[in-house]
């Protein structure tokens, strides 16, 4: 429901302009939802195989429960992106593939993104954050695959 007029308009825009990017915006979310699926589907099949455990525990209801929100980090970012086409200048110009930005994402992901994340990661071991903040990402012990983007949407100031 919450994407719901963006899909409108996105089809809209392709039928009225031939506007496809915003129709690709919505592709995209449908596709990094399926393939999350995807690899949860897997992931909580090879637990109850019991083939390729990591721990020797099966997955909790109370796990399930606290993860099921995995899908709206995916449908937040839809949403700014398709803000920012609309309102920010500029953004229809933009080239749909250029490898040199690709090659300065790879660079700042590998480097500085990183390196900061890591340091991030490390204050949030710390006492005062860990108790409020950082506990619940660890809560779950059968790791899954949105085990690592779960976030306890609570606790967020």
């Amino acid at each position: 429901m919450v994407l719901a007029p963006l899909v409108i308009d996105s089809i809209y825009s392709y039928a009225s302009m031939r506007d496809g990017e915003k129709l690709l915006i919505v592709a995209l979310t449908v596709w990094r939802i399926v393939h999350g699926q995807i690899w949860i589907s897997v992931s909580r099949y090879l637990t109850a195989k019991g083939a390729k455990r990591i721990v020797n525990k099966s997955i909790e209801f109370d796990q399930v429960d606290r993860e099921r929100t995995w899908d709206d980090q995916v449908i937040f970012n839809s949403l700014v992106i398709y803000l920012l086409k609309l309102y920010v200048l500029g953004t229809n110009t933009l080239p749909f593939w250029r490898l040199d930005g690709m090659a300065l994402v790879v660079l700042l992901h590998v480097g500085p993104v990183e390196f900061i994340y890591y340091w991030f990661h490390r204050a949030l071991h710390h006492h005062f954050l860990y108790s409020r903040y950082h506990s619940h990402h660890h809560s779950s012990i059968v790791t899954e695959p949105i085990t690592g983007t779960y976030t306890y949407n609570r606790y967020i100031p």
